[in-house]
C-alpha cells in the first residue's frame, strides 16, 4: 500500500485556471495500480474541457476512467486556448505512481499531481 502520485504532463506551458484532483477510491490504493494514460482534451473558447478521450490506455481501466473523469473538470486559461484545441484537441499525459515507501495511509486520501512539460 502507499500513496498514489498523480502526475500530469501537459503540452507547452499552458496555464490551467482550475485543475481539481479526481476523487481517489481506496480500491485503487489497495490494488497498487500504476500506469500512464494519454488523453485528448477538446476545449471551448472559455477554456472548459468539453470532451475527453483516452488515446492510450494505462492498461488499467480504473486508472483510465479516473484520469478521464478528472480531466473533464479542468479549465484552461482562455488566453492559452488555441484554435486546434477546439477542433483536434490537446494531448495530456497522466501518470499514476504508488509510493511504496509509505506503508500507512490515513483517510481522507486524495490524488495530486505535479505538472511537468515534455
Amino acid at each position: 500500500m502507499g500513496i498514489l502520485l498523480f502526475i500530469g504532463a501537459g503540452t507547452s506551458h499552458a496555464q490551467w485556471s482550475s485543475k481539481p484532483p479526481p476523487p481517489l477510491p481506496l480500491p485503487v490504493l489497495d490494488q497498487g495500480w500504476q500506469g500512464a494514460v494519454t488523453l485528448r482534451l477538446k476545449l471551448e473558447p472559455s477554456g472548459r474541457v468539453t470532451n475527453v478521450q483516452v488515446t492510450r490506455s494505462s492498461g488499467v481501466p480504473a486508472l483510465d476512467e479516473l484520469a478521464r473523469q478528472g480531466a473533464s473538470q479542468w479549465r484552461l486559461n482562455p488566453a492559452d486556448v488555441r484554435p486546434s484545441d477546439m477542433t483536434r484537441g490537446r494531448d495530456h499525459i497522466i501518470k499514476f505512481y504508488q509510493n511504496t515507501r509509505v506503508g500507512k495511509r490515513v483517510p481522507p486520501v486524495s490524488a495530486f499531481w505535479v505538472e511537468r512539460t515534455r
